[in-house]
């Protein structure tokens, strides 16, 4: 079964939602996709049917603001694939899930993907009980469930503070919370400016901030885990202080005894969809890693596609749903629904809040994005690509064989090839083959999109081939 539409979204969390409704509004036949059963992304995720936990003020208003606008939701489905449509000016996603269409036809595309846990490979970084801090919040925001009972945090930025004061709230002993960047009193004064109209994010912080030194709980800056270890899952982390380059310091090294592990060193875009599409993309370690070329109005270098929020660098929730307004009044334009002088004057009304977004965006880069010494931490034994199991040593053999690029040592290894397709290890990969030729992380590339994005079986692709 196929379908036409003017605009598909793909993404329903704070930029995919803000995109849409904007779109709706204008008078845009809006379609939203998304994998998960509810809308709301992370930021805004809803609980799980039958669970009463509370969401925000800003949540509700979201929703609310949804069920009013005219836009239709295909949740619990993924967009496995998109192509140029061959009879027509548009694009071709194809679908998975549990109901609406096989494919879905687009004029316009608002890509809004979303980002996932960045991952650090160190030994023992694949034992049961170590688990990234999104999916620690994931279990106690929409499950209600502790990830652990004695938990070590370990990572870099804010939503470690987060996650460790859901955790004490919950009933959890964090043993202590792990900032890998030093984050000096210079350097923060450096950056207040990029603070300033930002009180709804300080008074958060200072939240959590009261709620760990009420119950003790150690946050010491320049440190990070290096191993962890246990047989049938963790029982104990050793962690050490981290120099200017993010490299462990010898002889500084200390145990804690847990049975959870929550790794948080920031997020990675998204960008496997825009990337299949045939967009360009830039190296931005400060914004997440690869991200498509944007302009001003957030339209990718595809015609009538566009892409906002963290899939196209990392930023935050504020700045997500910003560029989703300012992407749906130009696709609102383009598809003949809104006046250019009209679309104009919404976007020009965005630029404010646009610019000071970016400006706490680029200041969150400068202070959380990993250092390059954090990723010398595996051993030639440690798995890189988990689905695969290729581990650093096998990368080294790769590379020694004559392998370059991402790409190269994904045809030599296998890594990159299993369920997540490369979203856990290519990053991983791709600072391996770094530190051992000395090349640039831009020159080693990124692995190739190819459909499917998601795995399916082998009947799903034989049906989808038949339409």
């Amino acid at each position: 079964m196929s379908r036409r539409v003017q605009l598909a979204v793909v993404g329903a969390g704070p930029a995919g939602l803000e995109a849409a409704i904007t779109a709706a509004e204008a008078g845009v036949e809006t379609v939203v996709i998304d994998g998960y059963t509810r809308p709301g992304g992370q930021y805004f995720k809803q609980p799980l049917f039958g669970l009463h936990t509370e969401i925000s003020p800003e949540a509700k208003t979201v929703f609310a603001r949804l069920t009013a606008a005219n836009v239709e939701l295909l949740t619990d489905t993924v967009v496995w694939g998109a192509f140029s449509a061959s009879h027509s000016e548009g694009w071709v996603l194809t679908l998975h899930g549990t109901a609406g269409p096989s494919q879905l036809e687009a004029a316009v595309l608002i890509l809004a993907t979303g980002a996932y846990d960045r991952p650090l490979a160190f030994p023992g970084w694949t034992l049961p009980g170590v688990m990234t801090a999104g999916a620690a919040q994931t279990l106690l925001k929409s499950q209600a469930v502790l990830s652990g009972r004695r938990v070590l945090l370990s990572g870099t930025g804010p939503l470690q503070a987060a996650v460790a004061a859901g955790l004490v709230e919950a009933g959890a002993e964090v043993v202590a919370v792990l900032e890998a960047a030093s984050l000096p009193w210079w350097q923060l004064a450096r950056y207040a400016p990029a603070m300033w109209g930002q009180w709804e994010r300080l008074r958060e912080g200072w939240g959590y901030w009261r709620t760990l030194r009420r119950a003790g709980v150690p946050y010491r800056t320049g440190w990070s885990v290096v191993a962890a270890r246990g047989r049938e899952g963790v029982t104990e982390v050793s962690a050490a202080r981290l120099n200017q380059h993010g490299a462990s310091i010898a002889d500084t090294d200390e145990t804690f005894a847990v049975d959870t592990l929550v790794i948080g060193y920031g997020f990675l875009p998204a960008a496997q969809l825009s990337r299949l599409l045939g967009c360009e993309h830039d190296f931005r370690p400060e914004a997440g890693g690869w991200i498509p070329y944007r302009n001003e109005l957030m339209e990718t270098t595809q015609p009538g596609v566009y892409a906002v929020g963290d899939g196209a660098g990392i930023g935050g929730a504020a700045l997500a749903q910003v560029e989703g307004r300012i992407a749906a009044c130009d696709a609102a334009r383009r598809l003949g629904q809104l006046a250019a002088e009209v679309a104009q004057t919404e976007i020009m009304a965005q630029q404010p809040a646009l610019n000071r977004e970016q400006h706490f965006a680029r200041m969150f880069g400068a202070l959380f994005t990993p250092a390059a010494g954090l990723y010398s931490l595996a051993l030639d034994d440690t798995l890189i690509c988990r689905c695969e199991e290729v581990s650093l040593g096998d990368i080294k053999a790769a590379v020694e064989a004559g392998a370059q690029t991402v790409n190269e040592v994904k045809g030599l290894t296998r890594a990159g090839m299993g369920n997540c397709q490369g979203r856990m290890c290519e990053a991983l990969t791709a600072r391996a083959i770094a530190a051992q030729t000395g090349a640039a992380i831009e020159m080693v590339g990124e692995m190739t999109a190819r459909p499917p994005l998601f795995p399916l079986t082998v009947a799903e692709l034989a049906e989808a081939a038949e339409l």
